[in-house]
């Protein structure tokens, strides 16, 4: 464990690295506008959907082997996109980024399903909590290091060679590890459930697939678009949020565990709804470096809220009971249907941000499935 805890790590840090530049590398490398950096939310989302199915036909391996796979995915993928500049056809840059981000949502189910299968029951919340804190920790290296090299270098190419190194590095080490078996799935039919017991947990992640969007994508371009901030801000910012991710994680993974996934998702959705007001009114409200701040500001406490998500994968592994080789298909499903939703509203709310010149109505309908998301959660047992 001690072996896939540290591979996870380093696959975390190279997802944190590209994570971090790929808005920028978007804009001033390939120099996208708004529209087509909404529509570049379909090749970057698509394959949460699509991993379903790739995890379905390698039903044979387990979760460790199934992150192993992905990571060389992803270190593919990123060693393509070295190959693109402002001259390059966006269906080659859309290929590229889909191979890297099949890789990368592959691997988000597969760290969730191993914390599922191996922490006992009652614990289930608490080890969750720890894990994201060492992804919030490989994170905040990764900004780390991209703030302390963008002050001495600005190219970025350094940065996707050292994403690739890592993702390899990470993927040797889990295909070296042995490690007891998990649940078996037989074939392809046992990758996904959709049951009627479970429809609450896809209604969730329905809703989150949306409010997603609006810091992934569209937090983002609002900071780097619209405020005009170079990557030496956005890893500040990233930094910060880390940091204080590194020590609020596992304390939200015991709140799951004190108070309930209930309690636990209506605060998500309280909180998020005044932030995406904050997000939609700040720019026209404020001088641009106080917009800055508190734009920044609200970037640290999204990143930290979406630790609450853990409070969703807790709650369908305590649905699933006794029947424990429900808990990897569902986690699977329920990232496939968020996706649909987060690849439908990031070119929906790219359309949105140019026809209505500006961010305002994109976070303010986004904010719209975050309410529905606290109203849903009155319904959990």
């Amino acid at each position: 464990m001690i072996v896939v805890l540290a591979a996870i790590f380093l696959a975390q840090l190279g997802a944190g690295v590209y994570d971090l530049l790929f808005s920028n590398f978007l804009s001033d490398v390939l120099q996208l506008d708004t529209d087509e950096r909404g529509l570049m939310e379909l090749p970057r989302e698509l394959p949460g959907v699509l991993s379903l199915l790739v995890i379905g036909v390698l039903f044979f391996l387990n979760e460790i082997r199934l992150a192993a796979v992905s990571l060389l995915l992803a270190a593919g993928g990123t060693l393509l996109m070295l190959r693109l500049d402002s001259e390059s056809e966006l269906w080659e840059l859309s290929l590229y980024v889909g191979m890297v981000s099949l890789g990368l949502h592959i691997l988000m189910g597969t760290v969730d399903s191993i914390v599922m299968h191996t922490a006992r029951p009652e614990n289930r919340g608490l080890r969750l909590g720890q894990m994201r804190a060492l992804g919030t920790a490989a994170g905040l290296l990764g900004a780390l290091l991209i703030w302390v090299k963008w002050k001495f270098d600005r190219d970025f190419t350094w940065d996707y060679l050292f994403t690739i190194v890592v993702f390899v590095i990470s993927a040797v080490m889990l295909f070296c590890v042995q490690i007891r078996d998990f649940p078996r799935r037989k074939s392809l039919r046992e990758s996904f459930i959709l049951r009627k017991e479970y429809a609450l947990y896809y209604g969730l992640e329905t809703l989150h697939g949306i409010r997603k969007q609006l810091y992934m994508t569209f937090g983002f371009w609002l900071l780097v678009n619209t405020l005009q901030q170079p990557p030496g801000v956005i890893s500040m910012i990233a930094l910060c949020s880390g940091v204080a991710g590194l020590f609020v994680q596992p304390l939200i993974g015991k709140s799951i565990s004190k108070y309930g996934e209930k309690k636990v998702t209506i605060i998500d959705s309280i909180i998020l709804s005044l932030l995406c007001l904050v997000y939609a009114f700040a720019p026209g409200l404020l001088p641009t470096q106080w917009t800055v701040v508190v734009v920044g500001c609200c970037f640290v406490l999204d990143k930290i809220l979406f630790a609450l998500g853990m409070a969703r994968t807790t709650y369908i592994a305590r649905i699933c009971g006794d029947r424990r080789s429900d808990i990897t298909p569902c986690i699977y499903t329920g990232i496939a249907i968020n996706h649909i939703a987060s690849v439908a509203y990031g070119i929906v709310g790219g359309l949105i941000w140019i026809h209505s010149g500006g961010p305002q109505l994109v976070f303010l309908s986004g904010g719209l499935a975050v309410v529905g998301a606290g109203i849903l959660a009155r319904r959990m047992k």
